[in-house]
């Protein structure tokens, strides 16, 4: 999936998304920010989307590979779910948009 992928997806599921924020190679700036990360290298794009008023996060990679890399440091955080080769961010929120935003990407 890519990044065109995951936003035509929105629109065409009526959750209107605007794009906040998006960076491609973020996975250099992932590792030199975030201490968790200092011992790896992911590639990815990074996004905040917003929906319905609610800003998420937006991690894609290159294969579902490194997405599940990169979940096992990040942890059992229940608002961070994935699809394929993205994960997603959540803030808490009404679980009927987060189960919108799923189907819509799914």
């Amino acid at each position: 999936m890519t990044w065109g992928d995951v936003m035509t997806r929105m629109e065409n599921a009526g959750l209107n998304p605007t794009e906040e924020i998006y960076m491609e190679n973020y996975g250099k700036v992932l590792t030199a920010q975030r201490p968790e990360f200092r011992d790896y290298s992911f590639r990815c794009t990074y996004g905040i989307v917003k929906c319905a008023g609610v800003e998420l996060e937006l991690f894609l990679f290159p294969d579902e590979a490194q997405r599940i890399e990169f979940q096992s440091v990040i942890g059992n955080d229940p608002w961070w779910l994935s699809h394929d080769n993205l994960a997603l961010h959540f803030p808490e929120c009404d679980t009927e948009l987060v189960t919108r935003i799923l189907n819509a990407i799914a």
